[in-house]
């Protein structure tokens, strides 16, 4: 994976994707999870929109790991370390929103080809589980990028609690 991208880094960059991606995604998994009518209409767009979530989160995942290689290749900051953390756990709440998506589709979509079936309760708990797994990833993912964000406008030297610093990019 190329480190920077007309000189500037990867991982600022990929970061912002899974950012809108993936609460783009949960969102609409709500939406299909709560309506077997919108889950007739919106339900392959969603499953593309969280495939699309999950490799962003990939790539954000792997651009953050060669920028941590590439600043700091002795010890990691506090606030680098939470977020990296937060980041590696990120990928499996994305992968699960993935997983809970197709696997709700698939249901629907048996469920419509066959006329035996008449229990709601498999289904229902699906969707359920579809819900709170979107929940989780939206928490995951914004946990993550504020995490991200604090770790580079709150850097732990000269820096007190709350206080942000930010520098003038002219005295660089």
């Amino acid at each position: 994976m190329p480190e920077d991208v007309l000189g500037l880094p990867v991982h600022p960059l990929s970061v912002h994707a899974p950012l809108v991606l993936v609460p783009l995604a949960a969102i609409l998994t709500i939406i299909v999870a709560a309506s077997p009518d919108r889950r007739a209409k919106w339900g392959w767009l969603t499953a593309i929109v969280a495939t699309a979530a999950l490799a962003s989160t990939y790539v954000a995942r792997l651009s953050g790991q060669d920028l941590e290689e590439a600043l700091f290749p002795e010890t990691l900051p506090p606030l680098v370390a939470d977020h990296k953390e937060l980041g590696s756990n990120a990928i499996w709440f994305v992968l699960a929103l993935w997983l809970s998506v197709c696997a709700l589709l698939l249901l629907d979509l048996d469920r419509r080809r066959r006329t035996d079936i008449s229990s709601p309760i498999l289904p229902t708990i699906l969707a359920v589980v579809t819900i709170m797994v979107a929940m989780a990833a939206i928490a995951q993912i914004l946990w993550t990028g504020w995490s991200g964000a604090k770790s580079h406008w709150q850097p732990a030297a000269g820096a007190q609690q709350g206080q942000v610093i930010l520098e003038d990019p002219r005295s660089m």
